[in-house]
């Protein structure tokens, strides 16, 4: 059975010919030509478009991203905006803060999911959240505990789960198992975010993370794989 993919990139699904359901998300602009082409390939693929907080430019004025943003987003038609967001290791976080906003104001507006990256900055991400009511998203690499996710699942953000929830000593680990079901979808970030051990992931990671979570909810892996996939058809249908 296959576990739908919540998130990946581009790096890992070239290769992939055959259609699946994946959300391959972009990190720079730039990337949107060959998102485009990579959905045409795959039908089932769903293609986002955002400006990553590792990739930004603080010379770039923020009305400037904001037209080249509505630009591809008009033209390309993109299934969800991201990866976006905030990341406090990162330097320009009040610039970073501003772009988040604004990325979570055009997916208001264009009606379209949102998939966050996020680092030692939630709580300045459910503040700006907080002030887009209709917003739904997702926030990939979710490691928190159980309030937490209770506060993103409020504002209707689900969370993205990989392969930290193979790691005993991850926060994840720890509170997968209270969880709603209804708001956990699964991720592999590939190629970006592999399991110990291993030197990249792929989407056929997905299950392994799909069965990490079944046995901390204490639910047969076909329970865990229906459900995840159903929330994955509704965030990007």
């Amino acid at each position: 059975m296959i576990v739908y993919d919540a998130h990946c990139h581009l790096e890992a699904v070239r290769q992939i010919n055959s259609p699946r359901p994946l959300a391959v998300a972009a990190v720079n602009l730039q990337d949107i030509i060959k998102l485009d082409k990579y959905r045409q390939q795959n039908n089932l693929a769903k293609i986002g478009i955002g400006i990553h907080p590792w990739f930004i430019d603080p010379e770039v004025e923020l009305i400037n991203y904001q037209q080249q943003l509505i630009a591809i987003i008009e033209t390309y038609q993109p299934d969800f905006i991201g990866e976006c967001g905030l990341d406090y290791n990162k330097p320009h976080f009040e610039y970073q803060q501003l772009l988040c906003e604004l990325h979570c104001k055009l997916a208001q507006h264009y009606q379209l999911p949102i998939i966050f990256h996020c680092v030692r900055a939630y709580n300045q991400l459910l503040q700006i959240i907080a002030r887009y009511p209709t917003l739904k998203g997702m926030l990939h690499g979710f490691n928190s505990n159980s309030e937490m996710a209770r506060q993103l699942t409020k504002k209707n953000i689900s969370l993205g789960i990989g392969s930290l929830v193979t790691n005993p000593n991850t926060q994840i680990y720890k509170s997968v198992a209270k969880l709603p079901l209804e708001f956990i979808l699964v991720e592999s970030d590939s190629p970006f975010m592999p399991m110990t051990g291993q030197e990249y992931s792929t989407p056929d990671d997905c299950l392994t993370y799909a069965t990490a979570i079944a046995n901390q909810q204490q639910k047969t892996q076909q329970e865990i794989t229906c459900r995840v996939n159903a929330n994955w058809i509704k965030l990007f249908s």
